[in-house]
C-alpha cells in the first residue's frame, strides 16, 4: 500500500537515530479512567491523551475535528463541524465505541449515529483520552475502544466571549462564565454555530448550553452536569443516495450527578444520570425549494411527488436512566475493585419497536421498546517491583439478550528499567455490544432491520512497548509500537447484496482484524526551543474478509492505512503555528446510483493548519484556521461529499481572568 511503503522506511530511520542515547527523562504513568477511575497504570493499555492546551490550539468547534489526526481513530463525517460523525477505533464500527463523560458512560440506544451529539463545546474540555482496544470495563459499547472526556469549572472567576466566521457562511459565537467560591465552583457556557452549506442541502444551525458545578465538603466531592443541544441540518445523501434531499433535526437533554470520596485505603464513587434524545428525520426534506404538501395532500416538489409508500417523517424519542457505584481498596499488593452499572434504555417512535411499548393515546409515538442493562465487575491489580498485573471479570446482563455475557480481561506490564523509560506490556480482553433499536426495527426507504440479530462479541490480544530518550538538550524522543489482533463474532453490519435494492441488518460470520500502530514524538524540554512538538504516527489494519458480492456500510469499510503528522512551531514570542497532515486509505467501496456501479474509496491527504496569536496579558487571542488546505474531493461514507478548502478566523476576549500569559508550550501525551 502507498502509505505503508512511504513511511515504514521513515520510521526505521528515525528510530535508529539517537533513541538509545542518554536516558534521563521519565515518562509520566498513563491515567486510565474506566472502572478503576483515576488509577495510574504503567501503560498496560494503548492510550492517547489530549490536554486543554492542545484542544485550544487546534481551534475546532467539535470533537470529531480534534480526533481526526489521532492514529487508530476513524472519524467518518456525514456533516462537518459536529453535524454528524461516525467514530470508530481500530477498524470497528461506529456502534462499537464507548463514550465516558466525567465518570459516566453515555449511550445512544436508538443509534450510534447520535452518540457524539454532545451538549458541550471543545473549549469546556480539560482532557480527552482515547483508549484503543476493546474492553468489558469500558461498558457494553466499548467493543473496540472508548473516548473519555473530562470537564469541570475553572478555579478562578471570569468570563470569555468569542466569535468566528469563515467559508460557506460559517459563523460561531460563544460565551462562558465561571464563578463561585473555593468550595463551590460553577460554569455556564452557551454557543451557536451555523453554515449555509458547502453544497445544496448541507446547511446547519446548532445551539448548545451547559452548566457544570463542583462542590467539596466533609461528605466528599460532588459534580453536577446539565446540558442541552439542538441541531437542524440538511442531510444530503446521508443514509441513501436514492433519495438525496434528506433533512434531520435532533435535540438532547442530559444531566448527571456524581460523588466520590476517599478515606484511608478505600475510595468510593457513585453517580446517577439521565439522557433524553429526540430525532426527526425527513427522507424528503420539507420546506421552501424542497417538498411541501399540496392541496390534494400530496408531498410535492419541483422534481415530482414523494413515493406513495412514504408516510412522513420518522420521529424517535429515546431515554436512558442509569446509576453507577464502585469501590476500590488499596493494599501493599495493589488494588481491589467492585463495580455495578445499571441502566434502563427505551425508545418510543413511529417506526421503531412494537405497539406494546408505544405511548397510549399518542398519535405519533405508537411504537416502542425498552430493556434493562446491568454490568457487574470485580477486579484486582497486583504491583510487585517492575511488574504490574491486572485482572477483571465483567458480567453483562441484558433483558433483551439470550443470557448473561462474561467479558474477562487480563494485562501484564513490565518496566524494564528503574524509572519507567522503557515499558513492555501484553493484554487479552473480551468485549460485546447489544444491537441498537435501529438495528432491530428500522424498515423505511429500502432498509430492513432484523429482530433476530445476536449481540456481537470480540476477543482481543495486544502486545506493545514504549521507549523514551533524550534526543538533545532541548528535545526528548518517545517511540511506541502496538500490535493487536481481534477475533470478531456475529458482527452487526448493514449490507446490500449485489442485485438487491434492500440494505439489511445482519450478523456477519466471524471476521478477524490484525493491525499495528507506531508513534514517534519529539517534544521540547526547553522554553527556548522553536519546535514545540512533532509527532509522526502510523496505523495499519487488515480484515480477513472483504465485501465481495455485497456492499458493507460499516464493518468492512475500514481505514486499512492511516498516517498522521502533528507539529507545533513557535513562530515568535506570541505566535504559535499548529500543523496537521493525515493520509488515509480506506478499504471497500460504495454504490453510486448515478453510475449504476460500486466505486472504490480513493486515498485522501488532508492538511489543516492553525495560527494563534495571544496578547501579552493573555486576555485577547486571535486565530486563523484552514481545513482541507489541498481542496481534496473525497467521501468518508458512500455518496456523501465532504467540503473542500474551509477557512475560518476568530477572536476571543477573556475578562476578569488572571493576567498571566497562556503558556505557548502545548503537550500531546501518548502512552
Amino acid at each position: 500500500m502507498t502509505i505503508r511503503n512511504t513511511f515504514a522506511g521513515l520510521f526505521l530511520t528515525w528510530t535508529s537515530v539517537g533513541l538509545f542515547g542518554q536516558d534521563t527523562l521519565i515518562i509520566p504513568e498513563a491515567i486510565v479512567q474506566s472502572n478503576f477511575s483515576e488509577t495510574p497504570e504503567a501503560a498496560p493499555r494503548n492510550l492517547v491523551s489530549l490536554d486543554a492546551e492542545v484542544i485550544a490550539g487546534v481551534a475546532q468547534p467539535s470533537l470529531d475535528g480534534l480526533l481526526e489526526s489521532v492514529p487508530g481513530v476513524d472519524a467518518r463525517q456525514r456533516g462537518p463541524m459536529g453535524v454528524q460523525t461516525d467514530l470508530s477505533i481500530r477498524g470497528g464500527s461506529f456502534e462499537q465505541v464507548a463514550l465516558w463523560v466525567d465518570g459516566i458512560r453515555w449511550s445512544a440506544p436508538h443509534t450510534g449515529h447520535h452518540l457524539l451529539n454532545l451538549p458541550l463545546d471543545p473549549e469546556d474540555i480539560q482532557r480527552i483520552r482515547i483508549v484503543r482496544g476493546g474492553s468489558g470495563a469500558l461498558g457494553s459499547g466499548g467493543m473496540t475502544g472508548g473516548v473519555i472526556i473530562n470537564t469541570e469549572p475553572d478555579n478562578s472567576n471570569g468570563a470569555e466571549a468569542s466569535f468566528e466566521a469563515g467559508s460557506y457562511g460559517w459563523n460561531r459565537s460563544r460565551f462562558r462564565i465561571d464563578w463561585g467560591k473555593t468550595s463551590f465552583r460553577h460554569r455556564f457556557s452557551i454557543s451557536r454555530a451555523a453554515t449555509t452549506g458547502y453544497r445544496a442541502n448541507t446547511d446547519m444551525v446548532m445551539q448548545r448550553f451547559r452548566y457544570a458545578g463542583k462542590t467539596v465538603n466533609d461528605l466528599g466531592t460532588w459534580n453536577i452536569r446539565a446540558g442541552h443541544l439542538s441541531s437542524a441540518f440538511g442531510a444530503q445523501d446521508f443514509y441513501t443516495a436514492n433519495f438525496p434531499q434528506q433533512f434531520e433535526q435532533v435535540g438532547l437533554w442530559q444531566g448527571q450527578l456524581t460523588w466520590n470520596r476517599s478515606e484511608g485505603p478505600w475510595h468510593w464513587e457513585a453517580g446517577v444520570h439521565y439522557r433524553n434524545h429526540q430525532d426527526r428525520f425527513e427522507l424528503f426534506r420539507e420546506g421552501d425549494e424542497y417538498y411541501a404538501v399540496d392541496t390534494s395532500g400530496t408531498l410535492m416538489s419541483a422534481n415530482g411527488p414523494a413515493p406513495s409508500w412514504y408516510q412522513g417523517a420518522n420521529q424517535h424519542r429515546s431515554a436512558t436512566l442509569g446509576a453507577r457505584v464502585n469501590t476500590r481498596r488499596s493494599t501493599k499488593w495493589g488494588q481491589t475493585l467492585f463495580s455495578v452499572d445499571a441502566r434502563r434504555e427505551q425508545v418510543v417512535s413511529n417506526r421503531l419497536g412494537s405497539v406494546e411499548f408505544g405511548v397510549e393515546g399518542d398519535s405519533i409515538f405508537t411504537l416502542g421498546d425498552r430493556r434493562t442493562h446491568v454490568e457487574l465487575t470485580a477486579g484486582q491489580r497486583f504491583q510487585k517491583g517492575h511488574f504490574t498485573a491486572n485482572a477483571l471479570a465483567n458480567w453483562t446482563l441484558n433483558s433483551a439478550a439470550d443470557g448473561p455475557r462474561f467479558t474477562p480481561e487480563a494485562s501484564l506490564s513490565w518496566s524494564i528499567d528503574d524509572n519507567g523509560r522503557t515499558v513492555a506490556f501484553a493484554s487479552a480482553r473480551r468485549s460485546m455490544r447489544m444491537p441498537s433499536f435501529t438495528d432491530l426495527y428500522y424498515t423505511v426507504g429500502g432498509a430492513q432491520g432484523s429482530q433476530d440479530l445476536l449481540p456481537e462479541e470480540a476477543d482481543h490480544l495486544e502486545l506493545g512497548y514504549r521507549i523514551t530518550a533524550d534526543l538533545s538538550e532541548t528535545h526528548r524522543l518517545v517511540f511506541s509500537q502496538h500490535l493487536f489482533h481481534r477475533w470478531g463474532r456475529n458482527l452487526i453490519d448493514w449490507v446490500r447484496f449485489n442485485g438487491s435494492s434492500i440494505t439489511q441488518a445482519t450478523n456477519l460470520r466471524a471476521v478477524h482484524f490484525t493491525g499495528q500502530e507506531l508513534s514517534l514524538s519529539a517534544r521540547a524540554t526547553s522554553a527556548a526551543a522553536h519546535l514545540r512538538y512533532l509527532t509522526v504516527s502510523l496505523a495499519f489494519i487488515n480484515a480477513d474478509e472483504t465485501s465481495q458480492g455485497f456492499e458493507s456500510n460499516y464493518v468492512l469499510d475500514i481505514l486499512q492505512s492511516k498516517a498522521d503528522v502533528w507539529m507545533g512551531w513557535r513562530l515568535a514570542e506570541q505566535f504559535v503555528l499548529d500543523l496537521r497532515w493525515s493520509a488515509q486509505d480506506r478499504n471497500g467501496g460504495y454504490f453510486d446510483p448515478v453510475q449504476g456501479a460500486e466505486l472504490a474509496f480513493d486515498p485522501v491527504h488532508l492538511i489543516g493548519t492553525t495560527v494563534r496569536w495571544t496578547s501579552n496579558t493573555g486576555n485577547f487571542e486571535v486565530h486563523a484556521r484552514m481545513d482541507n488546505a489541498l481542496d481534496a474531493q473525497y467521501v468518508d461514507i458512500g455518496n456523501v461529499d465532504q467540503p473542500g478548502r474551509w477557512v475560518r478566523a476568530g477572536i476571543t476576549w477573556k475578562l476578569n481572568k488572571k493576567s498571566a500569559q497562556r503558556p505557548l508550550l502545548r503537550r500531546i501525551t501518548r502512552s
